[in-house]
């Protein structure tokens, strides 16, 4: 899924600002989505020329001007069609696992050091999640929540999977010292 249908989705729900857009982004899919924040504000003013979205200035006393993004028929219309849209399944993108297909270059001890750093990589994502899980449970509905814990399940299976391969080096590693 695009950025475009993204926020389209975000502004189904009710008007918000861009930086609502990318609170909401961040707390939403900023664990499994390869999408950028750098990407919100072009994409909404792209939006509002295509008819997609309207924008209106909320004058604040005191504070700067909000713009506040809605979405329109049309773009209703083309969200609707995005989520209808034939899927294609993604090719995951793991760094790590390319690295890994050439740990042959490195000595035993870099292996240990990259893995075990990955590894603490993923647990610090994990605490992340589990930290964010009270504001998920408390205003997510059913589908994000789905979402969430896919996300949950999958940084899990990962951490299990790289602890696997540390266990295999360790044991090359022993091996090696007989």
């Amino acid at each position: 899924m695009d950025v475009q249908s993204v926020l389209l989705g975000f502004l189904m729900r009710n008007s918000m600002t861009g930086y609502d857009l990318k609170k909401s982004f961040s707390i939403s899919f900023s664990f499994f989505s390869g999408l950028s924040y750098g990407s919100i504000y072009p994409a909404l003013k792209k939006m509002e020329r295509q008819g997609l979205i309207s924008m209106r200035l909320e004058i604040q006393d005191g504070a700067p001007n909000r713009k506040v993004y809605t979405i329109t028929e049309t773009g209703r219309t083309c969200f609707l069609e995005s989520l209808s849209a034939p899927f294609s399944p993604e090719q995951p993108k793991n760094s790590f696992l390319m690295r890994l297909f050439f740990f042959a270059h490195l000595s035993t001890e870099q292996r240990k050091v990259t893995s075990l750093k990955h590894l603490d990589s993923i647990e610090q994502i994990k605490a992340q999640l589990e930290a964010a899980r009270p504001e998920i449970e408390a205003r997510a509905d059913r589908f994000q929540y789905l979402c969430f814990e896919f996300g949950v399940r999958c940084y899990n299976d990962m951490a299990r999977n790289l602890s696997h391969i540390i266990n295999e080096l360790e044991e090359d590693r022993e091996e090696a010292e007989k």
